[in-house]
């Protein structure tokens, strides 16, 4: 899963190995509970892989920023400098590689992509070079302080941390979508127009986050702050609305041939596996479980 790096003194296989709880580490590396700050050396010429990682909830997307050149190769064919100080993002379902120009060092984030992974809802593809922001120079010189300094950890503190970083890069990443994909907002509609959109395109696996905000004439931001007002979130709501559909269709005697990757198709999920996960955030037993206790 990851990088696996290839004439380096450091093995970054490392950094993933420490999310499992491993014991193994790169040249400097923090943990806040599911996110990782990690720093590398890395030599001339060395080439990061980073390969795509199977979808079964366990993945992880990461930031990169290098104080020297890099060379980056992803979804597009041709290479792409990257100059010092430039954010590279690396998503865990795309394969990439990664090459240092000059020997020096390497910075990253390494985040599960289950708490990003709405913001690419209907776009086409986010960059892996990230234009730099005031926000994404923030998130730099915030992952340098972690680094560079020691203080006091408890288990509040990292908790505050993890969710401050995973913010920083959602709001990054939320940064780099091309305006052509955010629709300004002509009205601002309520919550309950949102939600009923949501009942009527639920059992499309393809309608997402920004696939509700286009249709409401909306930014992102401007859906979810919508959603904070209600105290929820708009990927909350469409994955309850989901969950719900699923235990409707195992409730009908209709669908009682179709199986649990066929009931999570049905529902708008993207495989069984999707809705095993959503099953377990909205506190349920397994699909399976719950269709045969609903038989009975």
């Amino acid at each position: 899963m990851g990088i696996v790096v290839t004439d380096s003194a450091v093995g970054v296989g490392a950094v993933t190995r420490l999310l499992r709880g491993e014991r193994e580490h790169p040249a400097v590396a923090l943990r806040y509970r599911s996110v990782l700050v990690s720093q590398h050396s890395i030599d001339r010429d060395a080439v990061w892989r980073w390969s795509e990682q199977p979808d079964d909830g366990s993945e992880k997307a990461a930031i990169l920023v290098a104080a020297v050149p890099l060379e980056v190769r992803g979804i597009e064919a041709v290479p792409r400098e990257v100059a010092p100080g430039t954010l590279v993002f690396l998503h865990p379902h795309r394969a990439a590689s990664v090459t240092a120009r000059e020997a020096g060092t390497v910075m990253g984030a390494w985040i599960p992509w289950d708490t990003l992974d709405e913001i690419e809802s209907g776009v086409d593809a986010l960059a892996e070079r990230i234009p730099v922001s005031a926000l994404g120079s923030g998130l730099h010189a915030f992952l340098s302080s972690l680094l560079a300094q020691s203080f006091a950890r408890t288990p509040h503190t990292d908790h505050l941390v993890e969710r401050l970083i995973a913010e920083m890069v959602f709001g990054v990443l939320l940064e780099a979508i091309p305006q052509s994909a955010v629709h300004v907002a002509r009205a601002t509609p309520d919550v309950e127009r949102a939600r009923s959109l949501i009942l009527r395109r639920r059992a499309d696996p393809e309608f997402g986050v920004a696939a509700l905000a286009r249709e409401l004439y909306m930014s992102i931001r401007q859906l979810q702050r919508l959603f904070a007002d209600a105290e929820s979130t708009p990927a909350d709501d469409l994955r309850r609305s989901r969950v719900e559909l699923a235990r409707d269709l195992m409730s009908r005697s209709g669908h009682a041939r179709l199986g649990v990757g066929e009931i999570a198709i049905h529902s708008g999920f993207r495989d069984a596996a999707a809705l095993r996960r959503a099953f377990a955030w909205a506190g349920l037993p397994s699909p399976l479980k719950l269709r045969n206790a609903l038989r009975h």
